[in-house]
């Protein structure tokens, strides 16, 4: 009785392994992507979590400092634009009072 559990226990892990090997035919062989494995494990070991989360911080800070530049140059734009748009005006308003004929006063608006 015993014997044949395990001869069936036997049976199913080989055709596990079996089923396995097939799957993994497609991405490489089984000690390949072991290997892989292994090698990314040692290439992680040699970076620190530390490391990882000052890198974080410093990408926050940045993107937080961009954040802000970029809300100075819209209110510069703004700015820009309504001086502009007063300059304009000014400009305008010049060459109409600088005529005395009403009629080319309006033609320059």
């Amino acid at each position: 009785m015993m014997k044949n559990e395990l001869q069936n226990l036997t049976e199913d892990i080989s055709r596990l392994y079996e089923d396995i090997t097939q799957k993994t035919e497609s991405l490489g062989q089984i000690d390949s992507i072991t290997r892989l494995y292994d090698e990314l494990q040692t290439q992680l070991q040699t970076i620190s979590v530390e490391e990882v989360e000052l890198l974080q911080s410093q990408i926050k800070s940045t993107l937080e400092q961009m954040v802000g530049i970029s809300k100075s140059l819209a209110v510069i734009k703004t700015l820009k634009v309504t001086l502009n748009g007063h300059d304009e005006l000014s400009e305008q308003l010049k060459k109409a009072q600088g005529s005395n004929n009403p009629k080319r006063a309006s033609e320059d608006r």
